[in-house]
């Protein structure tokens, strides 16, 4: 069995919406998330979502699956960076922007993410541009592979 990271890590995630012709109704959602130690990738992950109100929350569950992997797989982490091309997830969860989330589904789904950090003495967020956030964003179009109709 592979030792356990010890950190940093850096955590990146995405969120997907696919559209009718219309580009107003949605028909799948999927989110993807990688953990990387900065030189290898330590767990990925690519999900289906059945049920999805929004874009901006879709992104906010990308983060808490993200979250999640981290604290199943790291147990003694340093630091964890996290990278998101979503600023309004970004910021929500970060608990030094002055951002608080408008809706009930959001603050809980921010609480998750906090508290699967909890434990980790340095969490850093950061808004990135989609080019630096490629591989989270394949894994991402990936869950709608996984979509039951």
């Amino acid at each position: 069995m592979a030792r356990p990271p010890t950190g940093p890590l850096v955590v990146s995630f995405d969120a997907s919406l696919r559209y009718v012709n219309d580009d107003t109704t949605p028909t799948s959602a999927a989110v993807g998330c990688v953990v990387t130690d900065g030189a290898e990738t330590v767990a990925t992950r690519s999900i289906a979502i059945d049920a999805f109100v929004s874009s901006s929350a879709l992104e906010l569950r990308a983060l808490v699956e993200a979250a999640r992997t981290v604290s199943t797989i790291a147990t003694a982490v340093g630091a964890v960076h996290v990278n998101g091309d979503a600023d309004a997830a970004v910021h929500a969860a970060d608990p030094d922007h002055p951002s608080t989330p408008s809706t009930r589904l959001a603050r809980r789904r921010v609480r998750t993410i906090r508290s699967c950090f909890a434990a980790i003495p340095v969490v850093t967020y950061r808004v990135v541009p989609r080019r630096e956030n490629v591989r989270a964003h394949e894994l991402a179009n990936e869950g709608h592979s996984r979509h039951r109709c």
